[in-house]
């Protein structure tokens, strides 16, 4: 299969130097002879004549407008990102701004809410002295009361002392009421 593919390939080169090989062995090179220097100048010229207008006429003009319309495009390209850079920099310099607004706010917001809960705890901090001081208060009066009753009981009860103390003695058969009363007119000669 490959033979196949390389004679089809090989074979029309074989069969031009086969025909062309009888023209060149009879006259020679054709490039040397003067015979034919004037019809291969004029060949010469048209081909590239004609290579040159279709170069300069045709090919070069797209080549030329393909260049002009990439320029073009780069230049848009360039001017766009350039716009958009500068609106992407305009959006941060703004959502800078609204950052440092927020920022600003929640300070605010934290210095008011430290100022109100400082205030609230200088009130509660009051109310509990204003309790504190009516308890202080409440409380003095009740030890007051406290020593009252306790000064009385310790009365009674010194006076009850002091008659058993007196009956186990065989002092005297005092009861306790008749030797308070003693006690009384004993207190009063005394502070008179």
């Amino acid at each position: 299969m490959k033979i196949a593919q390389i004679i089809k390939g090989k074979l029309p080169f074989f069969i031009f130097i086969s025909l062309t090989s009888n023209c060149l062995a009879a006259e020679g090179m054709p490039q040397f002879n003067a015979k034919s220097f004037s019809s291969q100048i004029f060949w010469l010229a048209l081909t590239f004549t004609t290579l040159y207008i279709i170069i300069n006429y045709l090919i070069l003009p797209r080549i030329r407008e393909n260049i002009r319309l990439r320029k073009n495009k780069i230049a848009n390209d360039l001017e766009r990102a350039e716009n958009i850079k500068l609106e992407v920099e305009n959006m941060i310099s703004q959502s800078n701004v609204k950052l440092e607004e927020a920022r600003n706010r929640v300070k605010k917001i934290i210095k008011d809410s430290l100022l109100r809960s400082s205030k609230e705890y200088d009130n509660q901090v009051e109310t509990i002295k204003k309790q504190i001081t009516i308890k202080q208060l409440e409380t003095e009066k009740e030890i007051a009361a406290y020593k009252k009753n306790i000064e009385k009981d310790i009365e009674k009860l010194v006076v009850s002392l002091s008659a058993i103390i007196l009956n186990r003695l065989n002092y005297s058969k005092l009861t306790p009421r008749e030797l308070e009363e003693e006690l009384l007119k004993f207190n009063m000669s005394n502070n008179v």
